[in-house]
């Protein structure tokens, strides 16, 4: 396996040359650590000390925000690496310099499913026609790629890591009065369309961060109260711990899967989005006309079954 490693940036200098030791190094070692793990079409590694412009020159988008940030063409894969951190975490204490293995670790396994997945879906493209499932699908996915990755990379997690759970905790305490406060108010101005699109962002990042913690306790194969007791407990009285399990089981399934598709992995989990809409206000269907029929109602009163 040939990779280049492509230095970009006057700053970098002479920096550079280490930088890309580094890396052929970190790729040979997970690479002999995780033989099943493909890499054949990443064909360069970028390190750029302009992350978000060299982002944007690649893209061509205005999201510029990350360190690492893998881009797909049909027949190959191009990773970008914020130089600046890569030097800043090398040059810390060893958490730190763990901290970016297990970042650039993560993200191969993430560009290993994304490849594995890519043609596979024929009728991808009819589920994109429908607005209800353009909508979902990409919450669905990210969930997915998020609980493959920190599964799978499981075994370069830093000591110590805390494995998201603390800002888990954090949206299960903030998301329902803000939830209940946007559905009141655009009840009131019957701006159903306007309270769906703003929702979505919150529902999705809440999608990802649980996906992200329950792929740790999947692959360390331990329970999230034995780990912190705390946090079972806050998820038990907040409105996501009925969908917590059955969550967790359909991710399972589908990582113990032979062959997964973007579509298959969206069917699967497309109830469980809606679970998580519904825990926090939002009932969500499919429309007559392939749209998202939206029914709201505030967590202070009477929940409707889901």
């Amino acid at each position: 396996m040939e990779i280049k490693v492509e230095c970009r940036g006057m700053e970098i200098g002479e920096a550079g040359g280490m930088l890309t030791q580094v890396l052929d190094t970190l790729l040979a070692r997970i690479v002999e650590r995780d033989r099943e793990l493909c890499l054949d079409e990443l064909e360069t590694i970028i390190l750029a000390d302009d992350f978000a412009d060299a982002l944007r020159n690649e893209t061509g988008g205005q999201v510029s925000a990350g360190v690492v940030r893998a881009m797909h063409r049909a027949d190959s894969v191009r990773l970008l690496i914020d130089a600046k951190h890569m030097a800043s975490a090398l040059a810390g204490d060893a958490e730190q310099v763990a901290g970016f293995v297990h970042l650039f670790h993560r993200e191969l396994c993430r560009i290993h499913d994304a490849r594995a997945r890519l043609g596979q879906s024929e009728s991808l493209e009819l589920l994109l026609d429908c607005e209800f499932d353009r909508q979902l699908l990409p919450i669905a996915e990210s969930m997915w790629a998020e609980y493959y990755s920190t599964r799978r990379a499981v075994w370069s997690l830093p000591q110590g890591s805390d494995l998201m759970l603390t800002h888990l905790a954090d949206l299960l305490e903030a998301l329902p009065p803000a939830m209940s406060e946007e559905i009141v108010l655009h009840m009131g101005s019957n701006d159903i369309d306007g309270l769906f699109a703003k929702s979505c962002g919150r529902i999705a990042h809440l999608a990802q961060t649980v996906a992200h913690c329950q792929g740790y306790l999947a692959g360390l194969e331990r329970a999230l109260a034995e780990i912190g007791p705390e946090y079972q407990a806050l998820l038990d009285a907040s409105p996501l711990g009925p969908a917590w399990a059955p969550l967790m089981h359909r991710l399972g399934v589908l990582f113990a899967s032979p062959s997964r598709t973007t579509e298959s992995i969206y069917l699967a989990l497309q109830g469980d989005v809606a679970a998580m809409f519904a825990a926090f206000g939002l009932r969500i269907r499919r429309a007559e006309d392939g749209g998202v029929w939206v029914d709201p109602f505030p967590l202070t009163g009477d929940r409707p079954d889901q």
